[in-house]
């Protein structure tokens, strides 16, 4: 038997038109049809993330089976905004805080009162009830936890857009 092997790949948002293609080449050769509107509100919200791109094409597809429509509009978007992230937060953004132990989560939820961007180990000093040597360290484990990346010495963002809006949304936090 032949050990198997996988190749991790680092997935970063498109490129403006790349994501603004990535969203609207799919419906070409379907009877759906989007507004240049939507289309640019929906990249813009998601920053061009590609999986964010897929889950709200899906929920604006399921929308507009419900509503017979056949055109992805503004209206359209704003009812189905709530459904896209309530599944972002069950699929995507809650299985990453799941992993991570108590003392992360607590530091995780007090970076959502943090300016940012940058979220700066300052600031999180403040924020947070832990000791600054203990920030420091949790800091590093939740670099090493795909949960935040360094930008620079003191300084960090989110590996996942709009992390911080869910970690407001986020009932424990």
């Amino acid at each position: 038997m032949t050990p198997r092997s996988a190749r991790a790949e680092n997935v970063d948002s498109l490129a403006p038109e790349q994501a603004l293609q990535a969203f609207t080449r799919p419906l070409e050769q379907t009877v759906r049809k989007t507004d240049a509107k939507l289309a640019q509100a929906v990249v813009t919200e998601v920053e061009g993330y590609p999986y964010f791109l897929q889950l709200c094409g899906s929920e604006l597809w399921e929308a507009a089976d419900l509503a017979g429509v056949d055109r992805f509009g503004m209206k359209l978007l704003d009812a189905t905004r709530p459904d896209i992230y309530r599944r972002l937060d069950r699929d995507f953004y809650e299985p990453r805080i799941a992993t991570l132990t108590p003392a992360e989560q607590d530091l995780l939820a007090s970076s959502a009162a943090c300016p940012y961007p940058p979220l700066r180990s300052a600031e999180l000093n403040r924020a947070s009830e832990k000791t600054p040597g203990n920030v420091n360290v949790l800091l590093g484990r939740l670099v090493d936890a795909g949960a935040l990346y360094r930008i620079r010495k003191g300084e960090y963002a989110y590996t996942a857009p709009r992390f911080r809006d869910y970690l407001l949304r986020r009932p424990e936090s």
